[in-house]
């Protein structure tokens, strides 16, 4: 997913209904970004390439088995792109609120498209992961897939925060993003993406460090609880919660 190279701020806490609709009135928002293709001619392209290469139906399913928000969950999909995923999850869950949030006015415009189509009611907005302006502790559940290894290191750790500071005590974060790859092969696959979206927004994803990035946000009970291998790497799915005082799952 593209990534932030500055932030959003909001002077003060609004409605998740009035953060859209601020974002919709002022689609340029101030925010300098990278498409997820590094060119915004090739984002039309990007489902195709993930089908392709990135076992994107198998990814969608793996990452729903770990979401599954009950009835009435309030859901935020940080960096949603194109909104295969949150698609999919209204789809599955017709009685959760699902806001797909991403910086890509062309990305959000196909994940418009394809919520018309499937004719399902999904929330977008528009703005950068490291501040969404939405309430604190408006959601229930936060996800996003392939977005932190568009970012540096402090990018990272604003997006975590940021995705503590929206959810409730007790909500679940649930990260897909690459780690170490396995075998020389996928070490030498992941080279490309390296390449491609940088050594130091990629470096801590090749070691392996998401969780402890995860941890040091202030989650707790920080899990890698799935990998897939694919033609670009090995994908790594975080769960972790949100801990209230003298609790945890």
């Amino acid at each position: 997913m593209p990534k932030s190279e500055q932030g959003l701020t909001c002077g003060r806490p609004v409605s998740v209904d009035a953060a859209v609709r601020v974002l919709q009135r002022d689609p340029t928002s101030g925010a300098a970004y990278i498409p997820a293709l590094r060119f915004h001619a090739l984002t039309g392209l990007f489902d195709p390439l993930m089908q392709l290469v990135m076992r994107d139906e198998q990814l969608r399913r793996l990452t729903l088995s770990l979401l599954r928000p009950e009835p009435a969950e309030r859901v935020l999909d940080i960096g949603c792109g194109t909104g295969s995923l949150a698609v999919r999850l209204k789809q599955e869950h017709p009685r959760a609120t699902v806001v797909g949030y991403d910086i890509d006015p062309a990305a959000l415009a196909i994940a418009e498209h394809k919520a018309r189509e499937a004719q399902i009611s999904v929330t977008w907005a528009r703005g950068p992961a490291d501040d969404p302006p939405f309430p604190d502790q408006s959601f229930d559940l936060v996800t996003s897939s392939l977005l932190l290894h568009h970012l540096l290191p402090s990018g990272k750790r604003s997006a975590l925060a940021a995705a503590s500071r929206l959810l409730k005590p007790g909500g679940r974060l649930v990260l897909v993003d690459f780690t170490r790859p396995e075998g020389r092969l996928r070490a030498l696959a992941f080279s490309i993406v390296r390449t491609l979206d940088g050594r130091r927004e990629t470096e801590d994803h090749a070691g392996g460090r998401m969780p402890a990035f995860v941890e040091e946000a202030g989650f707790a009970n920080v899990a890698e609880r799935l990998r897939l291998n694919t033609a670009l790497g090995t994908i790594g799915f975080i769960t972790a919660y949100k801990p209230r005082s003298g609790w945890a799952p």
